[in-house]
């Protein structure tokens, strides 16, 4: 694999955290325009455009006062942080760039950070005239912390 093809999936597991803690929901929708986000063990899956919005509708979003906001309205964050590590990079067996990575979220509530999940990105990316895009991302949780005040329903019911 070369060194762009490389930078360019990393740099999209980055940007696709990065906007998600921003609550810029639709440029992180974008991001999936022409692919899917598969909860594992839950049967879900959110594709596209329109399935990324419905995905993150279930977070709860924060204004500057840490009042309740839409983020299509005014800007608004999940007040919470995505860490990304173990990035591996490799050629799947399709012959498409694909990415394992851990990832750990912390929210900030009651002036204290909490982890609200952690796990691991299973991630398959195609490459068009524009670049690369996601394909797919299987969000695989083992760790399920204090859900409150970062999703409206808890989907794993801890």
């Amino acid at each position: 694999m070369d060194f762009a093809t490389e930078y360019a999936v990393r740099r999209l597991i980055h940007r696709s955290a990065e906007l998600q803690d921003l609550g810029q929901v639709e440029e992180l929708a974008q991001l999936f325009a022409r692919g899917e986000i598969v909860f594992g063990g839950l049967g879900q899956v959110y594709a596209g455009v329109e399935g990324v919005r419905n995905l993150l509708s279930q977070n709860v979003f924060y204004d500057a006062n840490g009042t309740p906001g839409d983020p299509t309205q005014i800007y608004a964050t999940t007040r919470a942080l995505h860490y990304i590590t173990n990035v591996d990079v490799f050629i799947d067996l399709t012959g498409c760039a694909a990415a394992t990575s851990r990832f750990l979220i912390v929210h900030q509530r009651d002036g204290s950070p909490r982890i609200v999940f952690g796990g691991r990105y299973l991630d398959s990316f195609a490459a068009e005239g524009d670049g690369y895009h996601f394909r797919r991302r299987i969000v695989e949780v083992h760790i399920v912390g204090d859900t409150e005040g970062y999703l409206k329903t808890n989907l794993w019911g801890a």
